[in-house]
């Protein structure tokens, strides 16, 4: 999987996983243990240049796109939504080890 297909993958679960608690029955998946494993800031940076509309995108980077909305706005998941869980997962490494590139998705859609 490219580093591309990671970061879409990892604002993906960033979207869908972002809630203020994790359900203990939602276990990461392959692809999101994948995507954790292999972050890396290359591969970070060129999807949030997708996500921001300065990059080219990629079909992980268009998919993060469509779900970084809901990630910033800190979307709550509900209960069996392990998706969500997932989303939260990788959404949560990416503002602890990547800050600044977070930083520039919430700068980008909470204008």
């Amino acid at each position: 999987m490219s580093p591309k297909t990671v970061l879409l993958y990892l604002l993906l679960a960033v979207c869908l996983l972002y809630a203020d608690g994790m359900s203990l029955k939602c276990k990461p998946d392959k692809e999101v243990r994948f995507i954790l494993r292999n972050m890396n800031p290359v591969a970070v940076r060129k999807e949030v240049d997708c996500v921001v509309g300065i990059g080219k995108c990629d079909k992980l980077g268009v998919k993060l796109k469509a779900e970084a909305p809901n990630a910033v706005r800190r979307r709550k998941c509900r209960k069996g939504e392990c998706n969500c869980f997932q989303v939260r997962r990788v959404v949560n490494k990416l503002q602890r080890d990547y800050r600044d590139q977070w930083q520039r998705v919430v700068d980008h859609f909470s204008k």
